[in-house]
């Protein structure tokens, strides 16, 4: 009898060594197998390796080896370093339009960067892919009037006048870093998107504090595109797949902020911004407040849905993601309405309307709020501003 058993645990032992154990389901080592040819198709090899302070391992790669290129939709698109002239011309002039506006910009990207013709892309691993794969079902677009399950919005909508897509948006946030467990998230962000009854295109970018997302809770540079077409969904956050392509050498697109806003005491701000380039018709992501070009979505991208020739509904605002019953703050966690030294805010929201960043027009915007947080808008032209955020809480007992 002992004799059988010694061969029962040997037979055990050499197939859960072949073929892992099997959890839901799926086996461990299969898992794991998927897992790093991911990786080996994310992680690209590199030029340099930086390691920042707050532990992050960035390489430098060949700006035309990054993982956006891997998109079916990009195998033939070439690497470019800068926009046209035309847009150019473009973020020159609202540059100018924003030079006397006071701000304090927060401190991002990598103390040294990446030599000349490569980008520093963030150094994945097999956690950061379990991670993201449940970030992933949050990768549609969200409705601000109906954000879905989980989810709470305050902010301001608009669209355009009629016959008129939107060809860019833009704002300057403060920057907070609210506390937020494990399986939350709180988030400020401009979206521009476009969208008929099968089709949806769009563009988010801001800050967030997402640990699912990140591993951490440090409030973090982010972006990400979807495109919804006959019931299937493509998209990407950051540079975790493809589609982005970054051509900035110094400041990777998940970077941490060095800086954050600290209610009644200090508060500092970034500008983003994302105009439609008018002659590739790319959407270029920028930081005004150094005229600083982070990288673009390719017009390949948003193929179905026609956004690569501009946008509908425009959106600035707080999201959060609550993951229990118990909802994040959003923004500093205050909203004292007409106090900006204490309450997250946006100042400067502009949309671009006939390749010339303009306020959005007053009439058209709604605020939108959700139990616990809260929003209101201050038309001072010509810098339209507006506040938003609040503490959380039960759905029924938000934090005094």
């Amino acid at each position: 009898m002992r004799k059988i058993m010694r061969l029962v645990a040997i037979v055990l032992t050499v197939y859960i060594a072949s073929n892992g154990c099997v959890v839901n389901g799926r086996s461990i080592h299969s898992e794991d197998v998927e897992l790093e040819k991911e990786l080996a198709a994310i992680n690209k090899p590199s030029i340099k390796t930086i390691e920042t302070e707050y532990g992050d391992i960035y390489d430098c790669v060949d700006i035309n080896k990054q993982p956006a290129f891997d998109h079916p939709l990009l195998k033939d698109h070439k690497a470019k370093t800068r926009p046209s002239l035309a847009l150019e011309k473009i973020l020159r002039a609202s540059r100018k339009d924003t030079s006397l506006l006071e701000t304090n910009p927060t401190k991002i990207g990598l103390k040294e960067g990446c030599p000349a013709g490569s980008v520093p892309l963030r150094r994945a691993t097999k956690e950061d892919l379990r991670r993201a794969k449940s970030s992933f079902k949050r990768l549609s677009s969200f409705e601000p009037s109906n954000p879905g399950q989980g989810y709470d919005f305050a902010g301001i909508v608009t669209t355009p006048p009629a016959n008129v897509l939107f060809k860019g948006i833009a704002a300057r946030m403060s920057v907070y870093q609210p506390p937020v467990s494990s399986q939350q998230s709180s988030t400020a962000l401009i979206q521009l998107q476009t969208q008929t009854e099968t089709k949806v295109g769009s563009i988010q970018v801001g800050w967030t504090i997402d640990p699912e997302l990140y591993g951490d809770s440090r409030a973090r540079l982010f972006t990400k595109w979807s495109e919804e077409h006959d019931g299937t969904v493509d998209g990407c956050y950051n540079t975790l797949c493809s589609g982005f392509v970054v051509t900035n050498p110094n400041i990777p697109i998940d970077t941490a902020f060095n800086d954050v806003s600290i209610a009644q005491r200090s508060q500092v701000f970034q500008w983003m911004m994302v105009t439609l380039d008018p002659l590739s018709q790319d959407w270029w992501l920028s930081m005004q407040d150094d005229n600083i070009r982070l990288g673009y979505w390719p017009r390949e991208l948003f193929s179905f849905s026609g956004f690569s020739v501009g946008g509908y509904n425009a959106t600035w605002g707080g999201l959060v993601h609550t993951g229990t019953d118990v909802s994040p703050a959003m923004g500093s966690g205050i909203f004292e309405d007409g106090n900006y030294n204490s309450t997250c805010n946006m100042v400067k929201v502009q949309v671009n309307i006939g390749n010339t960043f303009v306020s959005p027009y007053d009439n058209p915007v709604q605020v939108l709020q959700s139990r616990c947080f809260k929003a209101s808008k201050q038309n001072t032209h010509p810098d339209y501003r507006f506040q938003f955020g609040g503490p959380g809480g039960l759905p029924n007992a938000c934090v005094a």
